[in-house]
């Protein structure tokens, strides 16, 4: 899995963007299958917005030859600003991802949507992969298909 990936198909709603007021998202995954580290980029085309783009950090643990746990650790902020040594780069360490499930449910009952029915926590199975296309199926049932860069 090692290398740049791009997505090619979801159906999770919260893995898309649409056009805004930063621009055009343009969006990859970068794994690192060695140190176990995925790393969701997104990049903003408006040059004048003051967020740039964002990087969310994701340990991954092999559950099996098919199956990886993910552990989202932090999100990292790219930002334009005057300080750019100072505040150009913003890490925000992520709580344990049992607080980061539970909040995910608070807020997806509050909206009246569906809470996600796996226990299992973040993860996926793989259900495909060669040289330049993978798809994998999360443990909430959803689909990936993304092509490698």
């Amino acid at each position: 899995l090692n290398g740049t990936w791009k997505l090619l198909f979801t159906d999770a709603a919260d893995a898309t963007f649409r056009k805004g007021k930063r621009g055009n998202a343009t969006t990859s995954q970068e794994i690192d299958a060695e140190d176990g580290w995925f790393v969701n980029c997104v990049d903003f085309s408006n040059e004048k917005s003051k967020l740039q783009g964002f990087r969310v950090f994701v340990e991954g643990r092999a559950l099996s030859d098919d199956e990886m746990q993910l552990l989202f650790r932090k999100v990292r902020l790219l930002r334009n600003s005057r300080f750019p040594k100072l505040f150009g780069q913003i890490t925000i360490p992520l709580p344990s991802p049992d607080l980061l499930r539970n909040i995910g449910r608070f807020f997806a009952k509050a909206k009246g949507g569906k809470v996600n029915p796996s226990d299992r926590g973040a993860g996926f199975r793989l259900l495909y992969v060669d040289d330049d296309l993978r798809i994998h199926k999360t443990f909430d049932g959803l689909y990936f298909a993304q092509r490698r860069l």
